[in-house]
């Protein structure tokens, strides 16, 4: 994925089409990690954090932040923002599959970046990984495409097109998604082209995203030793699962007890 447009030479340019609005999601992020007892002043991962929208919100309201991506145009963007703030906030270039047992967090967000995950291996290392990097009991929340969902939304809105004046110039941005049933998969087709004055430049782009059964992600979970699982369709915890083509999940990791020998 490090040669997407988006993740390098239009990094610049993701905030300006892919990012939701936030308000009152980041609002309903801070109220799932608060009623699991993950509050302000709680260390955090925001694992593939992208321009780092959602680790500055966070930050603002409290928390320690660490924001992990892999590329570093993003991480730049992400930088750009938050330069002139002082929050607690760290932003790192990274692999979410090779996190390690320390430093240990609280918390760990995970939005929308394990759809990049397509093979078993990696699917089922990135639970194992942040389950490395969570202290007992802490809380995994993370969202990733639902198929079933998906396949509904996809085959009525297969192409997204935006068309947006930037500081850099006219940006005109195509996709379209095919869906490939055998390996619950997206190919997605991209073009970034972007005006000014006489000069246009355009970026292409083919990749693969896998989506998520909910049996298949408990699974994962279970076997990286995660529990209290809750699903929603949204952060919006009213939101079921099923009726969007999103699935929100959050877990605890598993509580770790030493055994004590009342002879020793």
């Amino acid at each position: 994925m490090e040669n997407r447009p988006f993740y390098a030479s239009f990094a610049w340019a993701y905030d300006w089409i892919l990012a939701e609005p936030g308000g009152a999601r980041f609002d309903q992020v801070v109220e799932l990690f608060s009623q699991h007892g993950v509050l302000p002043g709680s260390r955090l991962l925001d694992a593939g954090c992208g321009t780092g929208r959602y680790a500055i919100e966070l930050a603002k309201r409290g928390y320690r932040i660490t924001g992990l991506d892999a590329s570093p145009e993003l991480l730049l963007e992400a930088r750009k923002k938050a330069e002139a703030l002082t929050l607690p906030l760290t932003f790192v270039e990274g692999n979410l599959l090779q996190l390690q047992a320390s430093p240990v967090y609280d918390g760990i967000l995970c939005r929308g970046v394990l759809n990049d995950l397509t093979d078993e291996t990696s699917r089922r290392g990135a639970f194992h990984a942040f389950a490395r990097a969570l202290r007992p009991g802490g809380l995994l929340l993370l969202d990733v495409r639902e198929w079933q969902m998906t396949v509904k939304r996809k085959e009525q809105e297969p192409l997204t097109e935006a068309r947006v004046q930037t500081d850099r110039g006219l940006l005109t941005y195509r996709s379209l998604t095919r869906l490939e049933h055998a390996t619950r998969c997206l190919l997605i087709s991209e073009r970034h082209q972007l005006e000014r004055g006489e000069e246009v430049r355009i970026a292409k782009y083919e990749f693969v995203m896998r989506c998520w059964l909910p049996a298949e992600l408990q699974a994962y979970l279970e076997q990286a030793g995660f529990v209290e699982t809750h699903s929603f369709g949204d952060y919006a915890t009213h939101v079921p699962l099923g009726t969007t083509d999103r699935m929100v999940v959050a877990t605890r990791k598993k509580m770790t007890f030493l055994s004590t020998d009342v002879n020793s």
